[in-house]
C-alpha cells in the first residue's frame, strides 16, 4: 500500500440498479458514518490501468479513480472514529475488483443489494436512455447489438445481459472472502421494506441501527425521455452546462439536473415479452448458479 491515511471499512458493491444510490444516501446521513460525496469512485475495477473506454457515456469509466492516494484522498475528511464507506456498483461485476479489494481491505464488509436480472437488465436500458447514454428506443435491437458493442471497448452498462450475472460475480468473490464478509437482500426488500433493510446495513457495518434518514424517494430512477432534445441539453456537455459548472458544484448542479430530467421523463413503460424471453434463456443458467451458492430459491425471477 502506498502512502497515509484511511481506506473504508465498508463498501456497497452492487448490483447496479438495485436501490444502491438509495442505500448509499441514506446511510451517508448516519452520524457514525463517513462516504464521500462521490459515489461511484470504481477504484477497485480499474485500479493502475490506463481507462480508454469508448462509445457512449464512455467518461463515466474513464474518470475513475485508478491510483491508491487519489482514493484514499476521498476519506481524508472523515473524523476520528468514524465508520468510512463507499458505494461503487460495478465491483460486483469487474472481473478483478475481488483480489483487489483483498489486497487492499482483506476485512473490508461488503453489502450487496440483488434484483431480478431480467428487470434489471431493463431498468439498466431505461436508465442510459433517460440519460441520453443510449441512442436506441428498442430494448431487443441493443439485446442484439450487445455483444458488438461490448467488442467494440464500449462500457459495461451496454450488456444488458451480461451485467447481472450475479452467480457468477458472487463466485469470484466467495473464493476470497468469507461468507459473513456480505450482507446480501434482495431489491424486494429493500424495495418493500427499506427501513429493515437499511437497520440490517447499519448494524453490519457497525452503526447505530436506530438512525432515521431523510428518506431518499425515487432516486436514481430510469425511463424514456418525453423531449429528446431537452434531455440532450440537460445531459450532455454543452456551452451553457458548461458555463453553469464553471460557478455551480457539480453535486448541486446534477440534482437541479436530475429534477428537471424528472419532469422529462416518461415512467411505467414496459419490458416487451420477446426480450423477457431472451432474457430468461440467457441467465436461467446463471440465476441456477447462485440459487446454488447462496442456498436460496431464486426460480421465481424466471417467471
Amino acid at each position: 500500500m502506498s502512502g497515509g491515511g484511511r481506506l473504508p471499512d465498508f463498501l456497497i458493491i452492487g448490483a447496479a440498479r438495485s436501490g444502491t444510490t438509495a442505500l448509499y444516501s441514506q446511510m451517508r446521513q448516519a452520524p457514525d458514518i463517513f462516504m464521500p460525496a462521490l459515489k461511484e469512485p470504481n477504484f477497485f475495477s480499474y485500479e493502475g490501468e490506463a481507462l480508454t473506454c469508448q462509445g457512449p457515456g464512455a467518461e463515466y469509466i474513464n474518470s475513475s479513480i485508478t491510483e491508491v492516494d487519489a482514493y484514499r484522498a476521498l476519506f481524508a475528511k472523515a473524523p476520528g472514529g468514524a465508520i468510512c464507506g463507499e458505494a461503487s456498483p460495478l465491483y460486483l461485476y469487474a472481473p478483478r475488483a475481488p483480489e483487489r479489494i483483498l489486497h487492499h481491505v482483506p476485512k473490508v464488509r461488503m453489502i450487496v443489494v440483488l434484483r431480478n436480472p431480467i428487470e434489471q437488465a431493463f431498468s439498466h436500458f431505461l436508465y442510459a436512455t433517460r440519460h441520453r447514454i443510449e441512442s436506441e428506443t428498442d430494448f431487443l435491437r441493443v439485446l442484439d447489438q450487445e455483444e458488438a458493442r461490448l467488442r467494440a471497448g464500449w462500457q459495461p452498462l451496454f450488456g444488458y445481459s451480461s451485467f447481472p450475472r450475479y452467480g457468477e460475480q458472487l463466485a469470484r468473490y466467495f473464493r476470497l472472502f468469507p461468507r459473513e464478509s456480505f450482507l446480501i437482500r434482495r431489491y424486494e426488500a429493500f424495495r418493500n421494506t427499506p427501513d429493515a433493510v437499511l437497520r440490517d446495513a447499519l448494524a453490519f457495518v457497525g452503526a447505530n441501527p436506530d438512525f432515521q434518514p431523510v428518506q431518499t424517494e425515487g432516486v436514481n430512477a430510469g425511463g424514456t425521455p418525453r423531449n429528446r432534445a431537452f434531455q440532450d441539453f440537460l445531459m450532455r456537455p454543452n456551452p451553457i452546462t458548461g458555463a453553469i459548472g464553471l460557478v455551480v458544484p457539480r453535486e448541486t448542479r446534477w440534482k437541479i439536473r436530475d429534477w428537471l430530467a424528472g419532469f422529462n421523463t416518461r415512467r411505467g413503460l414496459e419490458m416487451p415479452d420477446a426480450a423477457r424471453a431472451i432474457l430468461i434463456e440467457r441467465l436461467r443458467d446463471d440465476i441456477g448458479r447462485l440459487s446454488d451458492i447462496l442456498g436460496e430459491d431464486f426460480s421465481d425471477w424466471l417467471m
